[in-house]
């Protein structure tokens, strides 16, 4: 099986959001197409699809700053009949592999995950662990950032791309959010705080 990514078009990224991502994501999670549209057109955003043999299982979008040389994971997911078959670990090294290879400047990436505290029940508090660890089996270290966008409560990871890439950072984090919403959003849906952990 060989085993890659591909930087999506405009028409690729639109199928997969009407196709997959409205099933993968729940609706307070999910941006409106047009936003990651306009990140793609604007070049501070963009898509990755993940294929076997050329076909398609999965896909992630992605924010960029390059002013703090990182990126944040905006939504990954693997196809839901692809599940369970570690295409989600392979991706993570495909991705370490692409940005090495073609974004070389950026140093390494945020990833968002709900809040195991924030739990409101059994079944969501498994869930939530359960992302998380599979993050850290990635190579993904929890910091001690917590996020709060538009109600959703989220604790951040971060994996480095380099050996000497930067550490985590509220600043660097902060700058991606600055990035991806209007000010008026920002100021009003947008908390970003430091944990202890």
């Amino acid at each position: 099986m060989t085993y890659t990514v591909k930087r999506l078009a405009e028409d690729e990224i639109t199928e997969i959001y009407n196709t997959h991502m409205k099933q993968d994501f729940p609706p307070s999670e999910l941006k409106p197409l047009s936003h990651i549209i306009k990140s793609m057109e604007t070049g501070y955003g963009f898509t990755l699809g993940i294929c076997a043999n050329e076909e398609l299982v999965g896909y992630a979008v992605f924010i960029l700053c390059e002013e703090t040389k990182c990126a944040l994971l905006d939504y990954f997911a693997i196809l839901k009949d692809k599940r369970g078959e570690g295409l989600g670990h392979r991706a993570f090294s495909l991705f370490e592999e692409y940005f090495t290879r073609n974004l070389p400047e950026t140093e390494g990436l945020y990833i968002e995950s709900e809040r195991v505290s924030a739990a409101e029940n059994e079944e969501q508090r498994l869930t939530r662990e359960r992302r998380i660890a599979f993050y850290r089996s990635c190579g993904c270290d929890m910091t001690d950032l917590r996020a709060v966008l538009f109600g959703v409560d989220y604790s951040v990871l971060y994996i480095p791309f380099t050996k000497t890439g930067s550490e985590a950072s509220r600043e660097a984090l902060d700058a991606l959010y600055r990035r991806m919403f209007k000010p008026e959003h920002y100021d009003r849906s947008v908390s970003l705080t430091e944990m202890k952990l």
